[in-house]
């Protein structure tokens, strides 16, 4: 029974993982069904946070009501930019773009998400580039790599493998630009997510105020966008469904793993999987949806998950040398120099 246990230590992180990243993956995929199909992104976004808020909310009360630190006006006030980032700006931009490129498209992109934080790091002096070092090299040139890959995919699209009527508007620009404004949103709210973390230690908490902000920020926005009532009206179909999925499975469950395997496994082993979430998603929607694959798409692609996995070895290297040194971690002085 002992042998047992102790591999299923070893084996639940990985498994835990690769569910993650199959959540992500369906979540992008009903996503695109959904918005292809005339749902408003921002109507989709207030309920989704919504339904998040009501799930997260209960756990949050009942597992962490010992352990919970008091709340202040300024955690407060750092909760509400977090959602900003983390939630309103990303969520919103990210939905929006699926009016106009692929999931799968969209899911090659974020894999830009540990490249940007990297590179706010260094912008904000959090890191330093080490560009005498190997892993500093490593960290650099793996960066440049993924965004070299995702211009490849933007503005090389060479010759379709597959060729069907695509689902989205056609207007591709404009998706990349969304999708990638919403990784530098994300990015942004890593970079102050972890020493936030530390600050108020409740990350069942922390991730229910932030769905609650997200969803009152969502809702200003309806006042510079105009929504028909008829958009308001729930239908017992896949966007009733994708909003359940999104706010209880990819929004709760999701986040609650990639926190428990930051926790367990550190923050690096939880990178190295997202390249899966591309993977899936297209094998998905190639087989099933019927997707238009081509050269430059796959080439870019390629290079952003050959990129990344340069930059996380590079990271592993940094950390392997450090050996646990808390200087490698990030930490923002913005935060740990105030009082709770």
């Amino acid at each position: 029974m002992a042998s047992w246990k102790t591999r299923a230590k070893i084996i639940a992180p990985y498994a835990y993982m690769i569910l993650a990243q199959i959540i992500a993956a369906s979540y992008a995929i009903l996503s695109e069904i959904v918005f292809t199909q005339g749902t408003n992104t921002i109507v989709f976004n207030i309920y989704q946070f919504t339904a998040a808020t009501v799930f997260m909310g209960p756990l949050a009360f009942f597992i962490e009501r010992k352990a919970r630190p008091p709340l202040s006006l300024s955690i407060l006030c750092w909760m509400f930019l977090l959602a900003l980032l983390g939630a309103t700006l990303f969520q919103n931009l990210f939905s929006a773009s699926l009016n106009y490129i692929s999931s799968t498209t969209q899911s090659a992109i974020l894999n830009l998400f540990p490249a940007f934080t990297y590179l706010l790091s260094i912008a904000s002096r959090q890191e330093a580039p080490e560009l005498k070092r190997m892993r500093g090299i490593g960290k650099l040139s793996g960066t440049l790599f993924s965004v070299s890959g995702a211009f490849t995919m933007i503005f090389w699209h060479g010759k379709a493998i597959k060729t069907v009527v695509a689902g989205s508007s056609g207007n591709w620009v404009v998706g990349y630009i969304l999708a990638t404004l919403g990784i530098l949103s994300l990015s942004s709210w890593l970079v102050l997510q972890g020493p936030m973390s530390r600050r108020y230690p409740a990350e069942l908490s922390m991730t229910t105020m932030m769905y609650f902000f997200g969803t009152l920020q969502t809702c200003l926005l309806v006042a510079f966008v105009k929504i028909n009532a008829s958009e308001w009206k729930l239908k017992w179909d896949l966007e009733l469904l994708n909003i359940f999925f999104g706010g209880v499975v990819n929004s709760g469950i999701g986040i609650f793993i990639f926190s428990w395997c930051a926790r367990v496994k550190g923050p690096l082993f939880v990178a190295v999987f997202a390249p899966l979430t591309l993977l899936f998603t297209a094998i998905v929607e190639v087989l099933f949806l019927g997707s238009t694959l081509t050269v430059g798409s796959i080439v870019g692609s390629l290079m952003i998950v050959g990129g990344l996995y340069v930059f996380l070895w590079s990271k592993y290297k940094e950390e392997s040398d450090s050996s646990g040194d808390a200087g490698s971690e990030i930490s923002s002085p913005l935060l740990l120099n105030e009082n709770p």
